[in-house]
């Protein structure tokens, strides 16, 4: 579904691609008999070397080649939708986001040590909700990384977020909240609590975090769910992917709109003419 995302999106998906390409060794999966192999090309397109993967140690070969299977298979299916180069654009955050990959990397899924009833999974995730099982199945159909309920804190308070969502093109992450018993008094105190929780930290409603709502009798559509998620990936992408030729000053400190830098000001004020 990455062609639902924006050319922005798409771009900084591409970019990340080529990135994670380059890492890769050129391993490419093919047959030798009625054995399967894997083939490592040199520089002139020469076969380097065979793995048989008949042999344990050489799964991690096709793993690699698999990978880079996938990899092409998504750039082909970006590149055939965009009107743009992405060669002619790069990635910069025009402002900090409270999330970022160091955070992403330290997190765990199922963190939350409150007891979990019912039988609902999603893969390996015990889930606590319909609602939340729902937005799993979407996050994964999107081919987004995110993380269940894990610990993180705000100003030394632990808290388990529904979902976080890593974004690797731009090495941020948002979380998504599913609030949906909203309309039970208790359960609004506590998610009024969690948002101011959140907003006093610095973190922005619909930039760091997506707040998805329901009640004990309406769960939103699959389709309500994946737009929200696609028009917040795409919101993100909108602010730091640019023309090559343009450059946005990165700030140490989240903007805030009393003291915003006199480019991106400049920027902003240019976007909202009429």
């Amino acid at each position: 579904m990455i062609t639902s995302f924006s050319d922005d999106y798409k771009i900084a998906k591409v970019l990340f691609i080529d990135k994670e390409l380059a890492k890769l060794p050129n391993y490419h999966r093919g047959s030798r008999g009625n054995s399967s192999v894997v083939r490592e090309y040199g520089q002139d397109n020469e076969i380097v070397r065979t793995f048989s993967l008949n042999k344990a140690k050489n799964q991690e070969a096709g793993r690699l080649a698999d990978l880079r299977a996938h990899y092409q298979e998504i750039r082909k299916l970006i590149i055939s939708s965009l009107k743009v180069s992405p060669s002619e654009y790069h990635i910069q955050l025009s402002a900090a986001y409270h999330l970022t990959k160091k955070d992403w990397d330290k997190m765990q899924s199922q963190s939350n040590p409150k007891k979990i009833y019912g039988d609902l999974w999603f893969e390996n995730l015990h889930m606590r909700s319909r609602f939340e099982l729902n937005t799993a199945i979407t996050l994964r159909s999107l081919d987004l990384e995110f993380k269940y309920e894990p610990a993180v804190y705000f100003d030394g308070k632990c808290k388990f977020p529904d979902f976080v969502v890593y974004l690797p093109e731009f090495e941020v992450c948002f979380i998504i909240e599913c609030m949906g018993k909203i309309g039970d008094k208790g359960y609004d105190n506590d998610a009024i609590d969690k948002i101011q929780l959140f907003t006093e930290n610095g973190l922005i409603p619909y930039r760091d975090f997506l707040v998805l709502g329901g009640t004990n009798n309406f769960i939103p559509t699959k389709d309500w769910v994946t737009s929200a998620i696609i028009s917040m990936v795409n919101s993100i992408a909108a602010e730091c992917v640019f023309p090559i030729t343009q450059s946005i000053k990165e700030p140490e400190q989240i903007v805030f709109y009393n003291n915003i830098p006199a480019d991106l000001a400049a920027l902003l004020e240019k976007e909202w003419e009429y």
